[in-house]
């Protein structure tokens, strides 16, 4: 395993719960909008509480993580990087995300919670990745992508949201024409 300066691995997510509905104003009767008291001497009605990241960050062998690149540790299981992948700098790997063996994730990427991406996945800099999304074996995400829709396996998807490719070529080419 090889970690490049400013690797950070295991914080805590970003895991919180709404702890009640928000309140519907953030003024007081007492205290009207711009007289600088708002809330004044009332309690909070609403703030998100945090939920426990109690799981593990899981590398497998001859995985590399490139400088800021931060791994967060799982709430209901494991964050786990397969063998052999690589990743880029400055790139934000969710908790619960599992990275299957061989991928390579190129520079500020974000990955959200709870992801399931396959074998050999590429992924292009600064790609995003909805939550709870599964990217199948052999895909390819090209770089500035959103991806909001799961990608089957040997897709090749750009655009945001992401789009098959050669779709989002045609699409490329008709917006330029207007």
């Amino acid at each position: 395993v090889v970690l490049w300066p400013g690797v950070r691995i295991g914080q805590d997510g970003f895991g919180f719960i709404p702890s009640a509905a928000p309140p519907a104003s953030p003024h007081t009767a007492s205290s009207p909008p711009g007289d600088g008291k708002e809330g004044a001497g009332k309690e909070r009605e609403w703030e998100p509480e945090r939920k426990e990241q109690g799981r593990r960050v899981v590398l497998g062998d001859a995985v590399e993580l490139g400088a800021n690149t931060t791994v967060d540790r799982g709430s209901w299981r494991d964050t786990v990087i397969g063998r052999g992948t690589k990743i880029d700098n400055q790139v934000q790997v969710g908790h619960n995300v599992t990275i299957g063996s061989g991928c390579l994730i190129c520079a500020q990427t974000g990955i959200a919670g709870s992801c399931s991406l396959g074998d050999r996945v590429l992924i292009g800099g600064q790609v995003g990745i909805a939550q709870h999304l599964t990217i199948g074996n052999s895909a390819r995400i090209a770089a500035k992508s959103g991806v909001v829709r799961h990608v089957p396996e040997n897709a090749s998807v750009g655009g945001y949201p992401a789009v098959p490719a050669a779709r989002w070529h045609r699409q490329t080419v008709v917006l330029a024409a207007l």
